[in-house]
C-alpha cells in the first residue's frame, strides 16, 4: 500500500498520512476510513497531518480531471464535522489553487484544513492547536 498512516507523537493525538510512490484513490479512502474510525474512538481530539512535502502523484496523472475532482469532493464528504484539525504539509501551487477552488464551493467541508510549507510547521501548528507536545521542537 502506498498511502501509509502513522502516529506522529507518543501521546497519540496526531496522525501522519504519508504518500509513498504510486497510490490509488481506493487506498486513500481505506486509509482515511481507518483514521476516522480511530479518531471517533479516541477520548481526545485527534489532529492529522497530510504530508505531501515530497510531492504527490495523483492516480491518472492529474488532479485536474473529472475523476480526480469527483474523488476530491468525496474526500471532503468524509469530514462530517467530527474531525480534528487537518494540516496539509507541502503542496505545489496547483494543489493549493485546486483546494482554494474547492473551499469556495464547499466552505463547510474545508474549514478544518490548513496548509503549511513544511512537516515541522504542521507539527508546530497542531501542537499549538491541540495543546500537545511538539516533536519537531525536541
Amino acid at each position: 500500500m502506498s498511502v501509509e498512516l502513522y502516529w506522529d507523537n507518543d501521546e497519540r493525538t496526531v496522525m501522519l498520512l504519508a504518500f509513498e510512490g504510486q497510490w490509488t484513490w481506493e487506498e486513500l479512502f481505506e486509509t482515511l476510513a481507518t483514521a476516522k474510525k480511530v479518531g471517533e474512538q479516541s477520548p481526545v481530539e485527534i489532529g492529522a497531518i497530510i504530508d505531501i512535502t515530497g510531492g504527490v502523484r495523483f492516480p491518472g496523472g492529474s488532479l485536474l480531471t473529472a475523476h480526480s475532482f469527483a474523488n476530491a469532493k468525496k474526500l471532503l464528504a468524509l469530514d462530517d464535522g467530527h474531525t480534528g484539525p487537518i494540516v496539509v504539509a507541502g503542496g505545489n501551487p496547483m494543489i493549493r489553487t485546486a483546494f482554494e477552488t474547492m473551499s469556495r464551493l464547499y466552505s463547510d467541508a474545508t474549514a478544518n484544513f490548513h496548509f503549511v510549507p513544511t512537516l515541522n510547521a504542521a507539527r508546530a501548528y497542531l501542537a499549538e492547536r491541540l495543546n500537545a507536545p511538539n516533536p519537531a521542537a525536541s
